[in-house]
């Protein structure tokens, strides 16, 4: 491999600088595969997230990706994120490639192949950043010529609908709209046995067309009908990638169903993931116990378009909640609540106090032109059992169509005062807070054939939409703005090649990085764009035929459904007419237990909990990080070494260094970690921990993170800093009013004396400071190694933050820090 591709050295050099402390960067994560396996692996694959690590790192998709890449022997992948907005800065400073894998630092000429994972249609504006800083030319014909540069390929959600970008000059060399665990594994499969017989690209790209589900972006209407994934698709794979994001180091994601039992019209994911299946209970639990192990799990969240359409959703709460702290529900619909009304008890029970629904349209009329089979009667009796829960938080989701008129308004405005008035009723302190979004009309979907609004005409919806919340004291949010609408519906419709070249002069121009929103100038400068190339703007938002529709370039995908049921559907909706009926008569089997006794055993669990201290030390790669993240992998490694611990596991609680959960720990070596164990287990986890054949599987498990040390008396902790930095700890003490004679010991070695008083305050007993000599003496900067024996209020990240003479603000981070117990 050419070594311009290594940008370890770099990322060494300014972690410190980087977001996080270049966190998002490290790579390393629990589950991923070594950087060794690289040259045993002869087919590297860049799985890239067009957004940050933030903002997918919890994304199921990726670590989805991830692991069927990581499941087949010959290929080794690696994940590129956007760089966020104060690091894209240091990258160009530096001549940085945005495509740049995680966990090798390797760039994009170090790969095989590069797989764009597309999440909303927004993120394809990036993708010319990434290839140009990346070297690798924006032309698919060029791009072809080359062998030296890899394949590009888009997948993800929203793949479908990027036209935007197709053609023979597209931005990819191929797109993959299926989803199915065998397809992406086959399409690997397929790459590396091309790659390893030797063929170029334009073979191996002929090769993947016999693939349901890719298409090549110059000619999409040769592609094979898209496969919906059986059932027993092995689509729940258990060694998901534990992200250094705080908030899900110890969560899980797993999927209970495929698609959805509603046909709202608007919902593009929902119509192409038709038909709606869903997973065994049974199969889940089995799964899910499995992640518990392989990703020391204490959460897991159901994932579905709606959980409460599961029809073993009562199983499933009931068989899971023994085995994790918690398990995490997040949205559901009005109908399936109202329809059975102890599901919010049973809800409530499980720790859920955050309710989330799609109300979407303002009025029964708009209701039913978004097919949305929602009535008053279900609505009110929904909200009648949130309010009675007394719900913590209440989120409402509002669709602007454009279509609203005073009539809408009015009705509106009673849904308002009802809502105020149940929960006043109910005498409940809800949060409640309305987000609305301007719709965007996808194509596959009824609604494609439809007129969408000018940003101008959604402004007023929204300002009025706004209004009305406001007025009855509630919170309002605007989940997109409406240029960033205008841009997303241009861009999911587009059937004019000059589109794409709009797009390219307004981000060549404006220098634009799709983050969050669409901005200035970069909006006003497309629009401009598109004028300048020829396109009449209100043509791109108008309404068309469905034999017009047969002509657009989607249109040659097969994604299984019928467009003539679709242009159906549409002019009944477009005539406030409904398809189907509400889901409040669907059939979700009854629990087999009362509130009372799953309240019963939640609380049984819940004091069964007991707090188990380990000794540990932490190891090198522990040091930047969450220490939960520590605590997880250990928590894992004791699973995966005694598997009878899995059902046992319940949580994280701490460690003596990191008494703040939500800080980096930038302290390694000896340490305290508090996890929370059944109390059933208590007696045969104190017998293992004696046992040197248990702590050395453990060990083995965790590896570079650390070890689990048998259990010892207790000691204290002494603390040694290697700083590269001169010490200067004036500052330090005199904030602290810590009053000290300094003795020298010896040449270039002091010690810091404290007074009884200043001990007293339990931050530090006692200091020794050791520094490099030169020969006339003088003091050398360059080099100090400071001894403490510290207190229960010394905190070490203060202590090297303000201690140090750091040549940059964030350069205390070189500075390590090493426990070790007496």
């Amino acid at each position: 491999m050419n070594k311009d591709y290594d940008h370890s050295k770099w990322y060494d050099t300014v972690y410190p600088l980087l977001s996080n402390y270049g966190l998002w960067l490290r790579g390393g994560e629990i589950n991923t595969l070594p950087k060794e396996e690289y040259s045993l692996r002869p087919f590297r694959v860049l799985l890239t997230r067009l957004s940050t690590y933030k903002d997918v790192a919890s994304s199921f998709t990726h670590s989805l990706l991830y692991q069927i890449a990581a499941s087949i022997p010959d290929v080794f992948p690696d994940i590129a994120y956007l760089p966020p907005h104060n690091d894209a800065k240091i990258f160009e400073k530096d001549n940085i490639p945005w495509l740049l894998g995680t966990q090798t630092k390797f760039s994009a000429k170090a790969f095989d192949l590069v797989g764009f994972s597309n999440s909303i249609v927004q993120e394809i504006l990036n993708i010319p950043k990434f290839l140009e800083t990346s070297g690798i030319p924006l032309n698919r014909s060029e791009r072809l010529e080359r062998e030296d540069i890899p394949l590009v390929i888009l997948g993800g959600a929203n793949s479908l609908y990027t036209t935007s970008i197709w053609g023979n000059d597209s931005w990819v060399d191929g797109l993959f709209i299926g989803y199915g665990v065998s397809e992406i594994r086959k399409l690997l499969e397929i790459c590396a046995s091309g790659r390893k017989r030797g063929r170029i690209k334009k073979e191996i790209l002929d090769e993947l067309k016999c693939l349901p589900g890719f298409y090549s972006t110059d000619s999409p209407a040769n592609a094979r009908k898209m496969e919906k994934f059986p059932l027993e698709d092995p689509q729940i794979l258990e060694k998901g990638i534990v992200p250094y994001k705080e908030e899900e180091i110890g969560k899980g994601y797993i999927p209970i169903s495929e698609g959805c039992r509603a046909s709202c019209s608007f919902c593009a994911e929902n119509w192409l993931r038709k038909p709606y299946k869903e997973l065994n209970a049974s199969f889940l639990l089995e799964k899910a116990v499995r992640m518990k192990t392989e990703m020391g799990l204490e959460q897991i969240d159901l994932s579905s378009f709606n959980f409460n359409m599961h029809s073993e959703f009562y199983k499933i709460l009931w068989d899971f909640s023994p085995f994790f702290n918690r398990v995490g529900l997040k949205s559901q619909r009005f109908d399936m609540l109202a329809a059975d009304p102890a599901m919010v008890e049973y809800e409530h029970a499980a720790g859920k106090s955050i309710f989330s629904f799609g109300l979407e349209g303002i009025s029964a009329r708009l209701r039913k032109y978004l097919n949305k089979n929602l009535d008053d009667n279900i609505l009110r009796r929904s909200l009648e059992l949130v309010f009675k829960m007394k719900a913590r938080e209440l989120k409402i989701f509002i669709l602007s169509t454009g279509l609203e008129d005073d009539a809408d308004f009015s009705e509106f405005n009673r849904f308002l005062k009802m809502t105020r008035e149940i929960m006043e009723m109910a005498d409940a302190k809800t949060r409640v807070i309305f987000s609305i979004t301007p719709i965007v009309k996808f194509p596959w979907t009824p609604l494609e054939f439809d007129k969408a609004c000018l940003p101008d005409l959604h402004d007023k919806v929204i300002s009025r939409i706004c209004r009305e919340v406001k007025g009855q004291r509630f919170e309002v949010r605007e989940a997109m703005g409406t240029n960033e609408y205008a841009v997303s519906q241009i861009l999911v419709r587009a059937s004019d090649d000059r589109i794409k070249q709009a797009l390219l002069n307004a981000l060549k121009n404006t220098g634009f990085t799709y983050y969050n929103a669409v901005r200035e100038p970069f909006f006003s400068l497309f629009m401009k764009a598109l004028s300048k190339e020829g396109v009449e703007i209100k043509k791109l938002f108008e309404c068309f035929s469905f034999e017009d529709s047969m002509s657009k370039p989607w249109a040659s995908v097969d994604t299984g459904l019928e467009r003539q049921s679709l242009w159906e559907i549409y002019g009944k909706n477009v005539n406030f007419a409904e398809v189907g009926t509400s889901l409040d008569k669907l059939k979700i089997q009854k629990p087999e237990f009362t509130v009372e006794q799953f309240k019963a055993r939640a609380l049984r669990i819940q004091n069964d909990e007991v707090k188990k201290r380990l000794y540990v030390t932490v190891g090198e790669k522990g040091r930047g990080v969450f220490r939960k993240y520590f605590g997880i992998a250990l928590a894992r490694a004791i699973m995966k070494a005694e598997p009878s611990f899995t059902p046992y596991f319940r949580s994280y609680a701490s460690s003596y260094w990191s008494k703040d959960n939500s800080q980096l720990s930038w302290v390694i070596g000896d340490d305290v970690v508090v996890l929370g164990w059944d109390k059933k287990a208590v007696p045969m986890l104190e017998k293992k921990l004696a046992d040197n054949g248990f702590l050395d599987l453990v060990n083995a498990e965790l590896g570079e993170w650390g070890k689990l040390n048998a259990p010892r008396p207790e000691g204290k902790f002494k603390i040694k800093i290697y700083s590269p930095y001169k010490f200067e700890g004036l500052g330090y003490f005199k904030k602290r009013n810590l009053k000290y004679t300094l003795f020298k010991e010896t040449e270039g070695r002091y010690c810091f004396k404290f007074t009884g008083a200043s001990v007293k305050k339990n931050i530090i007993s006692d200091l020794f400071l050791t520094i490099g000599v030169k020969k006339d003496s003088k003091i050398e900067t360059a080099d100090s190694i400071i001894e403490i024996t510290p207190g229960d209020k010394f905190i070490p990240e203060e202590f090297v933050k303000e201690a140090f003479v750091c040549p940059g603000k964030y350069d205390w981070a070189r500075i390590r820090v090493v426990s070790r117990v007496t």
